[in-house]
């Protein structure tokens, strides 16, 4: 691990480690659309913090993998996990992203790196569901300063333009859509 990947890992450790250690709610977002969700397959809530969104997905029979960088959230994640089908691990997201064609269903909350969107796209299975929410606009005393790690107003409508976008809400500090893969094309031999 680099200097920095060091330094970046203690930061977000240390972050958990100081902030308030009860379970958040999962996105309003995904609770409001939450038929959608297939009643059984794979998920991955990204970047998952202390899981509240991995929680509610393998609670909903989904096999779910909850991911993030700080051990004290992933530490937090499998002690509310016991007996629910999720797998929660301490990984590089951005060094190690998810697997073309490998999931029914991907939430990401409060995390912006723009490389990983067609990353995101293509991890999805044919007909999968990308649940995305994150800071935008100017800095409003909630979520980063940093204008890197917000959206522009209305960037992230057009984020997924291989996917098909289901609902979009948006307002001053935040924006939050639904997406889904479309069908493969069947090849004939």
């Amino acid at each position: 691990m680099s200097e920095d990947e060091q330094q970046r890992q203690a930061r977000w450790n240390n972050c958990y480690a100081r902030s308030d250690p009860q379970q958040a709610p999962p996105l309003p977002l995904l609770k409001a659309q939450a038929a959608l969700l297939p009643a059984q397959g794979k998920a991955l809530d990204l970047a998952c913090g202390r899981g509240a969104n991995a929680l509610f997905l393998a609670r909903r029979g989904l096999e779910t993998w909850a991911w993030d960088y700080a051990d004290p959230a992933i530490a937090a994640v499998q002690q509310a996990a016991a007996g629910l089908p999720l797998h929660a691990q301490c990984r590089d997201v951005l060094a190690q992203p998810p697997e073309p064609d490998s999931l029914d269903v991907i939430v990401v909350a409060h995390f912006l790196h723009r490389p990983l969107f067609p990353i995101l796209a293509q991890a999805l299975k044919a007909h999968g569901l990308l649940f995305y929410e994150t800071w935008a606009g100017l800095y409003a005393g909630r979520g980063p300063r940093n204008p890197d790690f917000r959206l522009r107003p209305g960037e992230l409508k057009h984020a997924f333009p291989a996917l098909q976008l289901l609902m979009l809400e948006e307002d001053a500090d935040r924006s939050a859509g639904v997406w889904r893969a479309p069908a493969r094309p069947v090849t004939l031999t």
